[in-house]
């Protein structure tokens, strides 16, 4: 897969979720959640024949359909268009899982195409002068002279004429705006290449506004790149300041001197408008201004002095670019099932349960140890464990239907880039968000303390805390919340970008992590069995109580709290742990 916080939410009326009784029915389904089933289904999904179930390979495909199956005998009802047809298709059950029989599987399947893209070695710069009759050119290369950014993957060819606009920020709330001349005048950037240096004004002076809490965005190249989009520029040039002493590119930049070796992925149907920036050499900032009767020094210490602009127009010269990728397009698919709720009204409205089942297959993409690529990477903890969590759940929730409808989702494309989650959130919700109640998410929940487990999803709702706290009061793990940044890094993040309230089931990285040592002889299963169980009742009491969990993101003060916590009940246990193995 891809600063957690505990407090107890005051001044909210306390809101009964209990289901206290679990109906015969419902009990039978907790009880089907059996340890046995998950090592077997583990013992398939992360075994070598499936070569670590990359995106887009006839391994992850294998997965998709063995997943379908699980889906089938348990009833769950397929999703797409076949589903009419689908259910009479005995062959399901009869042949064996060779992609040849796939299309066999359509009904559970929501395929989409990723789009593959990696740099080519067609890439140039160039800085064309023009003076009198005369004209020269002179040519960069790209790791040594230039390196290059650019989010829209999008072949590109310019030549334009430049201008410089200081250190390309905007803050008109505090009186700023380097696309203005020393006349304060709006200086057109329009179809033209902005130059703007790294960094922002006074960096070294720790009064100034730009060194207080705006400072990641003033530092960010994507944030300056937006502003120029914004005005209609065609690409930034990023240079270094004068002012600092700064390494050359490729160690500064040092992530994208292998832009080459690196596969990107992205969905196209989200494809949005980019520029390109390209972060350009000292020798090439140096011919840039050479003979234009500017100092480059000066017009900086002037900006950092007055934080007064002084953008200009750069005459006679002009850039020329060209960037080129190599593209592809991967076949993939989420695999969904879906039960229908019990109650007339409330079946309107459901609950997400997802998983994402595919890993980094043989390590080209994703992997901790470059060295390791070529190794299957066969991801049992991640996520092999948290989708046959859900496969579990699948099973159990068929045996007594909640009064609101469940859609399990088997997610591909996770390892990619949350890309799976994202088609779904983004481009094909099957069921509408605005009835879409809540989403539970299980990844990686196989490893480390087998009492401790990590919630994520709680900074961004009131109840989230109290209902899952509610079911475990059957299962008995110490919840804790600090997952930091992973509140977003798993398939939960898009259905939390729509407000939808999420609860994510996450036992913690390891050293495996992303490894080819992620193997099932390092698995607890039991505490993949308790997990599993946990997530159940609490979809149950999602699932079949009027009140629902509600979207809302906590204040820095609640999740501090929060975190600070779950840190020190993290600590004590540890410590108590390491207490007891010593003794």
């Amino acid at each position: 897969m891809i600063k957690l916080i505990a407090i107890i939410i005051l001044f909210i009326p306390p809101v009964c979720f209990s289901q206290a009784v679990l109906s015969t029915e419902q009990q039978t389904g907790f009880e089907s959640i059996s340890s046995e089933e998950i090592f077997s289904n583990i013992s398939f999904l992360a075994s070598d024949s499936l070569k670590g179930r990359a995106t887009g390979s006839d391994e992850n495909l294998i997965a998709g359909m063995f997943i379908a199956r699980k889906f089938y005998e348990y009833g769950l009802e397929p999703i797409n268009s076949t589903a009419s047809k689908y259910p009479h298709k005995e062959e399901l059950l009869n042949e064996s899982l060779d992609i040849k029989n796939s299309n066999i599987y359509n009904g559970y399947f929501q395929k989409f195409n990723l789009k593959k893209s990696s740099l080519s070695n067609r890439n140039y710069l160039s800085i064309n002068e023009k003076r009198n009759e005369t004209e020269k050119t002179i040519n960069y290369d790209f790791g040594i002279d230039f390196l290059l950014q650019y989010n829209s993957a999008k072949n590109i060819k310019v030549t334009a004429p430049l201008v410089f606009v200081g250190y390309g920020i905007v803050d008109e709330a505090n009186g700023y705006n380097d696309y203005k001349n020393s006349d304060g005048f709006i200086i057109d950037v329009r179809n033209k290449i902005v130059v703007i240096v790294d960094g922002y004004p006074q960096e070294n002076d720790t009064t100034s506004i730009f060194n207080k809490k705006r400072k990641a965005a003033y530092i960010n190249p994507r944030t300056k790149s937006e502003a120029a989009l914004e005005r209609g520029a065609l690409a930034v040039i990023l240079i270094s300041s004068p002012i600092k002493t700064d390494p050359p590119i490729s160690i500064k930049y040092e992530k994208l001197t292998n832009s080459f070796e690196r596969e990107f992925f992205h969905l196209p149907e989200l494809e949005r408008e980019s520029l390109p920036v390209i972060y350009a050499s000292k020798s090439f900032t140096s011919e840039l201004f050479n003979n234009t009767g500017i100092k480059l020094l000066e017009k900086i210490k002037h900006i950092d002095s007055t934080l007064t602009p002084a953008s200009f127009t750069i005459e006679n010269k002009s850039v020329s670019f060209e960037i080129n990728f190599d593209q592809s397009l991967v076949p993939t698919q989420n695999v969904l099932g879906f039960i229908e709720g019990s109650d007339p009204e409330l079946k309107e409205e459901v609950v997400v349960i997802g998983a994402h089942y595919d890993h980094i297959g043989l390590g080209n993409y994703g992997a901790m140890d470059s060295s390791q690529k070529g190794e299957i990477h066969n991801g049992a903890d991640d996520n092999a464990s948290g989708t046959c969590g859900l496969i579990e759940l699948a099973e159990a929730f068929s045996k007594a239907k909640p009064k609101r409808s469940v859609l399990f989702i088997a997610f591909s494309a996770e390892e990619n880039g949350i890309l799976g989650s994202r088609y779904y959130a983004y481009v094909q919700p099957v069921k509408p968000l605005d009835k879409t109640v809540a989403m539970l998410n299980l990844d990686m929940i196989g490893r480390n303390e087998p009492e401790l487990l990590w919630i994520g999803g709680a900074f961004y709702g009131d109840d989230i805390k109290s209902i899952v706290e509610e079911a475990n009061e059957n299962i008995g793990f110490e919840l804790l919340y600090n997952v930091g940044l992973l509140n977003f890094a798993s398939d939960q993040g898009p259905f939390l970008k729509k407000e939808i309230p999420s609860i994510f089931f996450f036992a913690g990285l390891h050293d495996d992590y992303h490894t080819p040592g992620d193997d099932i002889e390092k698995l607890d299963i039991k505490k993949i069995e308790k997990v599993s169980k946990l997530a159940y009742l609490t979809g149950r009491i999602i699932g079949d109580t009027k009140i629902y969990p509600k979207y809302r993101a906590l204040s820095m003060d609640e999740k501090t709290a929060l975190v600070k916590e779950s840190l020190e009940r993290q600590r004590k246990i540890r410590i108590e742990t390491e207490k007891t193995t010593i003794n």
